[in-house]
């Protein structure tokens, strides 16, 4: 047994990041700044004493030699970015990292999955994780670093059409999944962000490999997933930025997966909701107000769906003016605006490609432009209900809501430029299509708006080849299963 005196205090967090630790009650200065969940700190005389024998020695060598390959590999596959190479030299020297795959192929997957699928933490953008935040958790959680690692080799595979690559990145699935698994057995773990965080990259490995209708209930499963651990984390996970943000982009997922199965949002999701309103800014709060307007949708829809509503017609316009009104009383800092000619800039035909027609938006931020498009997609969907229920009392009612349905959807496709990052909201930069976070989110808004047309229509075949875009250069497959489904059916959204 070998005695080491020195010993640190300080978090986890500080510890991973080399600093120092003020060991502050209950969350360190450093972890606040940071905008860290805080993992609290160890007692030192639990680690002053370690088994020091040859065994654990030997691993200890080997386990370094696999780290130092790491970050050799890592320096190796992504030159070309500063911000990529940071991610994977961090990531990579981390223990938890599968010591199953080549080097050069891990470095490359957690590279890829902070490149594309992270923002930067210049993007302060509520609804997604910072890169800080995911290095954080992935330092401290081999849950979310094996998911991590899934995810990132799932993009690779999809891109470079590799099939050794996916079956690599489901072998890493399933291990994270065994993880997580394991962790939800204990109390303490299920409930905190490391395996809310997991369980949500697994959800994005269901969309990036999605190819089949069972992928889609597989990404549905891993959905329900999330919104049981929502409900059982309670309260408090939105008293702090990293739970706040988790929380705010699970819903979108959850409550697009109601709304496309026609189901009732869990009664969990709306009431934090309308707790988190009290914790955001009051202009912020406009979006949890409309998760509660969008939530009587997908309840009117599931109604409608096993026969259960005998007011169809008349709730779904009273919703509907709901959300009209919803829109009239929003701040500024949601207001986008509408650019009524393409950039005049040296644009490839390829991205000229993704303005449907001369106008495009710009938006304050991507949540902005996602909550626009939930909005938009909720009137559709209500719309349509009423078209598809009841006889219209008059011809030009008729022809008003298909109207109303039509701009609705156009709007959907004019936001496409601005999710993609082809502009940006200061309307000075073009950046090219070399970031994967908008496709994630342009997706199901995509796929409604396509479905108010029918086979053939430009809308639709416009729809269809930029989904199939998407898919390609994106590596998203749910892109390419939605490209399919809209060219094989005429069939309204389900």
């Amino acid at each position: 047994m070998a005695y080491r005196p020195r010993i640190s205090k300080g978090c986890g967090n500080c510890r991973t990041r080399r600093i120092k630790c003020d060991q502050a009650e209950p969350t360190c200065s450093q972890c606040v700044r940071a905008f860290f969940s805080c993992p609290g700190y160890r007692d030192p005389q639990q680690v002053h004493y370690r088994n020091e024998n040859e065994k654990v020695r030997s691993r200890v060598r080997s386990a370094q030699y696999r780290a130092q390959r790491r970050v050799s590999s890592a320096k190796e596959t992504a030159p070309q970015s500063r911000r990529a190479f940071k991610a994977a030299v961090v990531a990579q020297s981390l223990q938890s990292l599968p010591a199953s795959l080549p080097s050069s192929t891990s470095a490359e997957s957690v590279g890829f999955f902070f490149r594309y699928y992270v923002l930067d933490d210049v993007h302060n953008i509520p609804i997604y994780l910072s890169a800080s935040q995911m290095e954080a958790l992935a330092a401290t959680s081999p849950s979310v670093m094996q998911s991590l690692v899934a995810v990132g080799l799932a993009g690779l595979s999809n891109i470079k059409k590799s099939t050794d690559l996916r079956t690599k990145a489901t072998e890493e699935y399933t291990q994270a999944l065994h993880l997580i698994n394991s962790a939800l057995k204990d109390e303490t773990q299920r409930k905190s962000d490391a395996t809310l965080a997991a369980t949500m990259l697994l959800g994005m490995f269901e969309v990036l490999t999605c190819n089949t209708p069972s992928s889609l209930q597989s990404w549905a499963q891993h959905v329900r997933g999330a919104a049981a651990l929502i409900e059982m984390r309670g309260a408090e996970q939105i008293k702090w930025i990293v739970g706040m943000r988790m929380f705010t982009h699970l819903r979108v997922q959850i409550i697009a997966s109601c709304l496309h199965w026609r189901l009732s949002v869990p009664t969990s999701i709306v009431h934090w909701s309308l707790q988190a309103m009290t914790e955001r800014a009051t202009a912020d709060a406009k979006a949890d107000e409309l998760v509660d307007l969008v939530a009587s949708v997908a309840r009117l829809l599931s109604q409608a769906r096993m026969n259960l509503a005998f007011d169809i017609v008349p709730s779904a316009a009273t919703i509907d003016g709901y959300l009209r009104r919803w829109r009239h009383s929003l701040p500024p800092r949601w207001t986008y605006q509408t650019v009524r000619e393409p950039p005049r800039r040296d644009r490839s035909s390829s991205h000229m490609k993704f303005y449907y027609t001369q106008v495009y938006h710009l938006y304050p931020d991507l949540w902005a432009c996602n909550i626009w498009n939930f909005y938009r997609s909720a009137r559709i969907l209500l719309n349509q209900l009423i078209l598809n229920t009841a006889e219209i009392s008059g011809q030009a009612e008729h022809v008003q809501i298909r109207q109303t349905v039509a701009q609705l959807a156009t709007e959907i496709a004019e936001s496409v430029p601005f999710a993609l990052r082809l502009v940006d909201n200061g309307a000075t930069e073009f950046p090219s299509l070399d970031h994967c976070l908008g496709g994630f989110t342009i997706l199901w808004p995509l796929y409604v708006a396509a479905n108010t047309s029918p086979l053939g229509s430009t809308l639709r075949e416009w729809v269809v080849e930029r989904l199939e875009t998407i898919g390609n250069d994106m590596g998203i497959g749910q892109a390419q299963f939605m490209a399919r489904t809209l060219r094989n059916t005429c069939a309204s959204v389900p």
